[in-house]
């Protein structure tokens, strides 16, 4: 076959399988509630769709199964809906979800006029994808947590082992930041605006799962936002900006740590085999275009299903 033609047709087929993920992932809701702590000192944040919903409720569960010791915060991207919220709320007892209402008067609140004139507008959120996600991974954290520690993940990962790194992080006082390895089609014209990548590099560094902590100043974001708006602001609406954004805040902080740095594999990515993310990592993260491919990601979930059934989850009530 045609390789243009059998790419189009895998791009197809993942399309079609996230459009019906809250069918695929149905078994979550046979497994029983894992109760998370609203007073905890750590948030365990993610953003999410209406098509994510079970498989969000399947990523947090992964992890509760080892410590439910935190703040779970959802955050609607809009398309929530009342379903979604009812199912999230029964399977994550103490759960915290934000609308997208929420979100952007939060923004607005603080972000203060220098800077709501340097970010791309509320407008634009529902216009272009890269601000969206901007919004809801960068900007949404740092106003709603500033100075808080913050393990952020994506809906589409699962934990396949205890994270015993992560859990300590989330235990101690914070010291530094985390996150894993990855890569940014557009390093280069990040280092070319001069931005200190001091302690990471912006081309190594993936937002799929990060722990922040500490204060960004506004006055930080000013000149980080207005350096890429003089230099090129279309760079504000392509793939991966909150990706970067992220990498530039961190770079400057001493000793984060890249987790990927720890074993083996840390976080493997969707290209690896079954048997290998099964062998080996202890997050399994399925991005993308190959998110689906070879039924990976809905063995895996199966097998987190079974264990949430057949053993009694590390939790608190």
């Amino acid at each position: 076959m045609n390789v243009i033609i059998r790419e189009k047709i895998n791009r197809l087929y993942n399309r079609f399988m996230q459009k019906n993920a809250n069918w695929l992932f149905r078994g979550v809701l046979e497994t029983d509630p894992i109760p998370t702590n609203p007073d905890s000192e750590t948030i365990l944040y993610c953003a999410l769709d209406r098509s994510s919903c079970r498989q969000y409720i399947t990523a947090v569960k992964s992890l509760l199964r080892y410590d439910n010791n935190f703040a779970v915060v959802a955050q609607s991207d809009g398309s929530l809906d009342s379903q979604c919220v009812r199912e999230i709320v029964d399977h994550l007892p103490g759960i915290i979800v934000l609308s997208k209402d929420d979100m952007l008067q939060c923004i607005q609140d603080q972000a203060g006029p220098e800077l709501q004139k340097l970010i791309p507008s509320a407008e634009e959120y529902s216009l272009y994808t890269p601000v969206k996600i901007m919004y809801l991974k960068f900007l949404n954290v740092i106003f709603q947590f500033n100075g808080r520690k913050v393990i952020i993940i994506d809906s589409d990962l699962l934990f396949l082992r205890k994270p015993e790194f992560i859990l300590d992080w989330a235990k101690a006082p914070y010291t530094h930041d985390f996150y894993s390895e990855g890569s940014n089609a557009r390093a280069a014209v990040f280092h070319a605006m001069g931005f200190k990548f001091t302690y990471l590099d912006v081309a190594n560094f993936s937002s799929g799962t990060i722990g922040v902590g500490g204060e960004v100043s506004k006055q930080e974001l000013i000149d980080i936002f207005s350096r890429i708006r003089e230099y090129d602001a279309s760079l504000f609406y392509a793939w991966e900006i909150e990706q970067a954004l992220w990498s530039i805040v961190m770079a400057t902080r001493e000793n984060p740590i890249n987790i990927d740095d720890l074993r083996e594999v840390y976080v493997g990515s969707g290209w690896r085999s079954y048997e290998e993310l099964k062998a080996k990592a202890v997050i399994a993260h399925f991005a993308g275009a190959v998110r689906f491919n070879s039924f990976k990601y809905l063995r895996c979930a199966k097998g987190v299903f079974l264990d949430l059934s057949f053993r009694q989850p590390d939790v608190k009530p």
